[in-house]
């Protein structure tokens, strides 16, 4: 799952992006493991010769000098586009050497992102609609242009209301035209207030009033404070705990960014088991077996013939993999079957 980060000129986007990448940074990207009890243990049992965990990749722009409060560089526009899902961080610290919106306001930081977001898909779909006046084929009832206009115009007119495409009930036709555009409000967001030290584990009334409104639309949002978290991702891991504890806190940034990337895309963990290789693979909720084998391979779904599905509980209580399957807790599934949380899978195909 990618995710791009965005955010306002000094909202410390950049510095949260260091601490999610563990506090070493090689480029705009970076893959954030997603933290699993339940994938280490399955590791522990079968020592494998190779451990992949389920990883978010964040991307964040490095290079880009804001100037007049824009909040996206051409380079990220463009990354952020290709990404499943937005990570706004909103400045909601004292800074006085910041360019824009020098009052702290995370409700006004909000609010002013998401109209730009807006604006910026709006004039897209004006200058589309202008274009498909001359058509001939945008009037034929099933064609890509007539079904184009249609979408367009539904998003058009929620965006003049100040809407975003997200918050619409989408048709199938609705979300093959956003694929085609790649418009940034139909995205799912996920807002981070970034705080001042002291508020780090009790966030402020104006923060707080913030995250009540996003939640009544239905967005994710957390609080860190990214100076602090970048400097929790240098130490050893051994002492980040005690230091956490100290600051009122439970878990770093990066666990909280995989956290609300779940929630918000609605995702799932499966597990394969191999001694060559034990894998993590993120699933959207209510996927089938077969979305899952394609997750894995596009050849392994394919030749699908059955799954193989031992729920985690039962492994857990098993011992271990082939503990499970003695024990008759293993059930062959077909393609329709949905994957729970935490499955251990394996897929029959044709080879």
């Amino acid at each position: 799952m990618k995710v791009a980060m965005i955010g306002y000129a000094q909202c410390g986007r950049s510095t949260l992006y260091r601490a999610a990448a563990g506090g070493s940074v090689k480029g705009d990207f970076t893959a954030v493991p997603v933290p699993d009890e339940r994938f280490d243990t399955i590791v522990q049992q079968v020592q494998p010769k190779k451990q992949t965990p389920a990883t978010l990749i964040l991307h964040d722009d490095l290079d880009s000098v804001a100037t007049g409060g824009k909040a996206f560089s051409q380079k990220l526009i463009d990354q952020a586009k290709k990404a499943d899902l937005l990570l706004h961080v909103v400045r909601a610290f004292e800074n006085p050497i910041s360019p824009y919106h020098a009052e702290v306001d995370p409700q006004r930081d909000c609010s002013n992102l998401e109209v730009e977001i807006v604006l910026s898909d709006l004039q897209i779909i004006e200058n589309r609609l202008e274009r498909l006046q001359k058509s001939t084929t945008v009037k034929t009832p099933g064609s890509t242009d007539y079904l184009d206009k249609v979408s367009l115009e539904k998003f058009k007119a929620a965006l003049e209301e100040g809407r975003p495409i997200r918050s619409l009930d989408l048709t199938e036709d609705d979300q093959n035209t956003i694929k085609s555009y790649q418009f940034l409000s139909a995205k799912p967001m996920v807002v981070c207030f970034n705080v001042n030290e002291s508020d780090a584990g009790s966030p402020t009334e104006a923060v707080k009033k913030a995250m009540a409104g996003l939640a009544e639309i239905g967005t994710e949002s957390f609080v860190a404070c990214a100076t602090i978290e970048e400097e929790i991702a240098q130490l050893d891991p051994a002492d980040q705990g005690e230091f956490l504890a100290s600051l009122g806190l439970t878990v770093p940034a990066s666990h909280l960014i995989v956290r609300a990337v779940y929630d918000a895309l609605g995702l799932i963990t499966f597990f394969t088991a191999g001694e060559n290789d034990t894998r993590a693979w993120p699933l959207r909720r209510g996927s089938s077996a077969l979305k899952a084998a394609a997750t894995i391979h596009n050849d392994i779904a394919k030749g699908f013939i059955r799954a193989e599905i031992v729920h985690y509980a039962d492994y857990v209580a098993a011992g271990s993999l082939d503990a499970a399957y003695s024990a008759g807790k293993m059930s062959l599934e077909g393609k329709e079957y949905v994957i729970q949380d935490g499955d251990l899978l394996h897929i029959r195909n044709k080879s």
